[in-house]
């Protein structure tokens, strides 16, 4: 077969597989240079499974020639779709189910495996339809929830936020995430568990450990504290412990479902308070303006947003 003989045929396998692939609206090619990629292969299938056509005459042998590039595209293009229906069908198959909270509620979920899980105000956590196959997977979105897991070494458990990976067998523990500062704080009651992302394990933390992640920059700090702080939210009482002032309140925007305007804010040293989940937020707040250098005052049109003032 001669070169320009060779580069007509080449275009016209090109032409006849943009004809087929655009007579669908779906297609298993993710991406532009995916879709390429499968037109040479195909290019390279048709011309090694037909070679060089008979030597009849023209129309007779460009019919011949056309019937097995047609034959072969389509099977390899029956092929490529196959899988992509396939891979379509099996995304769609997987249902996530989402549970959260509102302002002032907690709620107790019963994963399918048995574990419970604690919500508290304003958070949302997820799970698939697959849950417990060969693992165990929950997203925590927003919030802070504690987790009490059914210990099983077939099928490991983990929690999955902002990028950050908590694994455990069979413990208690409890997240807070913080999606202004985009950090995770998580505290180990009983058992073991291991902190990391997808790259590296970041530390392995044993009851009353404690470690806050920075889930942007991955640095970490781990401290140890009393092991009853991990749940004291459970029975209603709040302990924001060494925190900086901006933390302090987003967890009050969590709680009391307010928001902070804080860009005159420029105090942000570490602050302790402990108040029940009843208080009303003006005592929160009273309490924060004498431990710290700000004041508050409610927005008139937006009683939900609060500015936060230097003194």
């Amino acid at each position: 077969m001669g070169r320009r003989q060779r580069h007509k045929q080449e275009k016209k396998i090109a032409a006849f597989f943009d004809q087929l692939s655009g007579q669908s609206k779906e297609t298993p090619f993710a991406s532009a240079e995916e879709r390429q990629e499968a037109k040479e292969r195909l290019m390279q299938s048709i011309l090694a499974h037909t070679g060089q056509p008979a030597a009849t005459a023209g129309r007779s042998r460009w019919l011949t020639w056309s019937y097995a590039v047609s034959g072969a595209a389509a099977a390899i293009l029956l092929l490529y779709w196959g899988i992509g229906h396939l891979h379509n069908r099996a995304e769609k198959a997987l249902q996530l189910t989402y549970i959260s909270t509102g302002i002032h509620e907690q709620k107790r979920v019963y994963l399918p495996d048995s574990s419970v899980v604690m919500l508290n105000a304003n958070s949302q956590i997820s799970y698939s339809s697959n849950f417990g196959v060969k693992d165990r997977i929950v997203s925590l979105q927003k919030g802070e929830a504690f987790f009490n897991i059914q210990h099983n070494a077939a099928s490991p458990f983990s929690v999955l936020s902002d990028g950050i990976t908590t694994k455990v067998l069979g413990t208690s523990f409890n997240i807070l995430k913080y999606q202004q500062s985009h950090a995770l704080k998580i505290t180990v009651k009983t058992g073991k568990v291991s902190v990391g992302n997808a790259k590296r394990e970041f530390c392995q933390l044993l009851p009353a450990d404690q470690v806050m992640v920075d889930s942007r920059s991955n640095l970490f700090t781990t401290t140890h504290e009393d092991g009853q702080f991990a749940d004291e939210w459970m029975s209603g009482r709040i302990v924001i412990r060494e925190e900086p002032l901006t933390n302090v309140l987003e967890r009050l925007e969590m709680l009391y479902g307010v928001e902070f305007d804080k860009h005159a804010l420029q105090d942000d040293s570490l602050r302790t308070i402990t108040f029940n989940a009843n208080t009303p937020l003006q005592q929160v707040l009273t309490i924060v303006e004498k431990i710290s250098n700000v004041r508050f005052k409610v927005a008139k049109d937006q009683h939900t947003k609060i500015h936060v003032y230097v003194k």
